[in-house]
Order: C-alpha cells, then structure tokens, then sequence
C-alpha cells in the first residue's frame, strides 16, 4: 500500500454552464426525433396493409321474399299456419268465407250444363240427326242437374222431331193422294184418247157418205159434235192432270222448305244459345275462379314471416301483403349499402370480409363472400335522406357451414368489407394530404 501513488497534477476541472447542457441535450433529442421519423417513415413504406370499402347491410336470400296478397281480399274463415311455420308449396294457408261466390259458381254450373243440352239438342236439330250426341263433358256427368238438362233436352227433341215427321207424313200423304189423282185422270184420258181415235175415221166416212147425198145433215152435226165433246174432255183432263202434277211439285217443294225451315230455325236458335253459352262460360269461368281463390295456397317453399293477418273474421284488403314467405333453400347474399365515393374502388367478383353483428365477434368467424351485384345508379333512404349504391355479395354454402350450429336468418345485420387491394401504409398517410393539395390548384 505504501507503493501506491496518486498523480493529481492536471487540468482543473470545470463544470459546463447550464445553457451549454440545454443545447446538447436538444440537439440529442433532435437526432433521435430524425431518427424516428426516419425509421416511421421507412416502416410505413415497407409495411402493407389491405384496404376495404365498408358497408352496412342486412341477409337476404337471392330471389328475395315472396309477399303474399290476395286480389281481391276477403273476410278470413280459417287459418292454416302461424308465424315461423314451414310450408310446402300448394299447401293451403288461409281460407277465405266463399259462401257468395261458392253459391254463384254452383248457380252458373247448373245454368252451364243447360246451356249445353240445348247446344247439343239444337246441332243435332241443324244436321237432321236421329238422336242428339251429347259433348264428352256433358254425357259422363250424373250430378242431378246434368241428367235433368239432358232429359228436358231429350224431351224436347223428340216432341219436335215427332212435330216435323208428322208434317212430313201430311205432305207425303197428299202427295200420294195427288198421284193417285193423276192416274185416275190420266187413265179417262187414255180412254177418251181412244174413243177419239176410233170416233175420226167414222166421222171422216160419214163426211163422204154426206157429200154423196147417203146420210143426212143431223147425222153428220151429232157425231160432230160428240167429237167436239171428246176433244174438250181430253183438253179437261189434260189441264186436270197438269194442274195434279203442280200441285205434287209444290207439296215435294213445301216439303223440302218445310224441313229447311226447320233447321234454319235450329241453327238460329243454336247461334243465340252459343252467345249465351259463350258469356255463360266467361261468368262461369270467373266465379269458379272466385271461389277457387277462396282457398290461399303457398305459392312457394319456405317459412311463414311476418303474418299480418291472425284473426278469423277479419278482414283482408285487396292487393294488402297477407304474410311473406321466405325461401329456405336457396343461396344467401348480402344487400349491402355503399358510399356513393367509394362505389368507383368496387368490382364484380370482388371478395369480401363479412361479420354478423347478431353473434359473439370472439366466437364467430368471419366469412368471405363475393360482389356480384353492383346497382346502376344511386338510391336514397327514405328516413334518413342519404344516398347509397346497392351492392350484393354472394354467401357460399361452404362458407356458410364455417358457422357450425349458429343459423344465419333472413334480415340479420351484416358488416361487409369489400377488400380494394394492399397498398402502403405510407399511401394511406399521404392520399388525404394529396387530395387536399389537388383541390387547392383546382381552385
């Protein structure tokens, strides 16, 4: 210890002034801000990130909910199902009180089926047919109603076919009776023909024995004169058989008039009978519709929402949504509300981050979808007044099945992040400066 030895020969030491210490320490603390920004600057240009349009949106399913109305509405006598049943398409799921309409379509059957035993009866009338021909309809039906109408048709074909051959028979009797007549007559003529001819050469030899003074004048004047007779008997029966004879062609002319008539009137009869059945068929048609439309049918497959209408005997306005169905077997998809300055970074098939509000954002994943729709111009919200572009994304099942027990239902609130690409962080940092910087030249 004694060896040891301290040399303290030296400068004095001084203590800096406070102000020195105060400038160093800044300059320190410049450098490292420098560096900082300079090692921000170089992590923001090297450091990408995914960019994303947001927007709000609600489930849907691809071809929408179906509304359900009734055209002309009604008073409601039944009801088949209840909020959040499943229906099958065609299943009956309201009835309406059809009680009017169901007694009119029945009334205009019966007036129907009438109408087409007189068509059949009048055709058959028209053509001459021995019997009518019933349309297939008509001649299989046994209601009541139908074997009626077919009976009174039946009856009045006969009494008129009957009525017809009896005046047919009266004309062919008198047609007869005429003939007869021409025979008759035509036989007196045939044998004052002949006396004639046996008289002519008598009356000619009588002449001669006259001119030689054989006979007298009172001989020859009375065979003259039964000549004279004989011709104007033959001339008599000639007129006579003549006369028969016209008078058969306008009975064989009435006859065929007769029977004209007869179908002229059945043919005009069946043309007002076809008017009728014609219109009969349209308001047939319209209250057999009327009372089939009493029973609403689900015109599609899928799930009872929103029923407006749960009280029998109440009642429905017409063309007023009854309830709405909800497809529950096709694709999902996403509406989803866009910006109108962000809608020119959106493309079809773009993909896409979506997260469901309704669920725990620990526990749920996130799905992706895929832009498909992308609306053509800009719409605005009724309530709010804002202006948005529709988009819709597509859900795939197999993005879908991610959820695992967790059911995705029509109307739940969606969170949609349609991914526009990776750019710097850098890019983010300066686009607000830069738009600002152009607007300001612009000006």
């Amino acid at each position: 210890m004694s060896n040891l030895t301290f040399n303290l020969a030296g400068p004095p030491l001084h203590l800096d002034d406070p102000q020195r210490a105060l400038d160093r320490s800044v300059r320190h603390a410049m450098i490292l801000a420098a560096l900082l920004v300079v090692v921000v600057a170089l992590m923001a240009s090297v450091i990408r990130v995914t960019g994303a349009v947001m927007g709000n949106g609600k489930l849907s399913v691809e071809s929408s909910v179906k509304q359900v109305a009734h055209p002309s509405g009604g008073v409601v006598a039944q009801l088949y199902v209840r909020e959040g049943d499943r229906v099958r398409k065609g299943r009956p799921i309201m009835r309406f009180d059809n009680r009017v309409s169901g007694d009119s379509a029945a009334s205009l059957g019966q007036s129907l089926e009438q109408l087409l035993a007189s068509q059949a009866r009048l055709i058959a009338e028209r053509d001459g047919e021995a019997s009518i021909r019933f349309p297939p309809a008509l001649a299989t039906a046994n209601t009541p109603t139908a074997l009626a109408a077919k009976d009174e048709a039946g009856r009045q074909f006969a009494a008129r076919r009957s009525l017809r051959l009896t005046e047919q028979e009266a004309i062919r009797e008198r047609i007869v009776q005429a003939q007869q007549d021409v025979a008759a007559t035509s036989a007196q003529l045939q044998g004052a023909e002949n006396q004639r001819t046996f008289l002519t050469p008598e009356l000619e030899a009588l002449r001669g024995l006259y001119a030689r003074q054989l006979v007298t004048v009172a001989r020859v004047n009375q065979l003259e004169r039964t000549a004279a007779e004989l011709n104007g008997t033959i001339a008599s029966l000639r007129a006579r058989i003549a006369e028969k004879r016209a008078r058969i062609a306008e009975l064989r002319q009435s006859a065929v008039e007769a029977e004209r008539n007869a179908r002229v009137q059945a043919g005009q009869e069946l043309a007002v009978v076809m008017s009728q059945l014609g219109d009969q068929r349209v308001r047939s048609i319209a209250a057999s519709d009327a009372s089939e439309r009493s029973l609403l049918r689900a015109p599609y497959d899928g799930v009872v929402n929103n029923l407006a209408f749960q009280t029998v005997g109440g009642v429905v306005p017409p063309a007023q949504t009854i309830m709405e169905i909800v497809p529950d077997r096709e694709p999902l998809i996403v509406d989803v509300a866009v910006s109108p300055t962000d809608i020119d970074q959106l493309h079809i098939g773009q993909p896409a981050v979506l997260r469901f509000a309704a669920f725990s954002a620990q526990t749920t994943p996130e799905l992706t979808g895929e832009l498909f729709y992308i609306g053509a111009d800009r719409k605005s919200d009724e309530r709010t007044g804002a202006t948005f572009y529709e988009a819709r994304l597509r859900v795939p099942e197999s993005e879908v099945q991610k959820l695992g027990n967790l059911k995705l239902k029509v109307g739940m609130p969606v969170e949609a992040y349609m991914q526009t690409g990776r750019r710097s962080l850098m890019s983010y940092l300066l686009k607000p400066l830069v738009d600002q910087f152009n607007r300001a030249f612009r000006q």
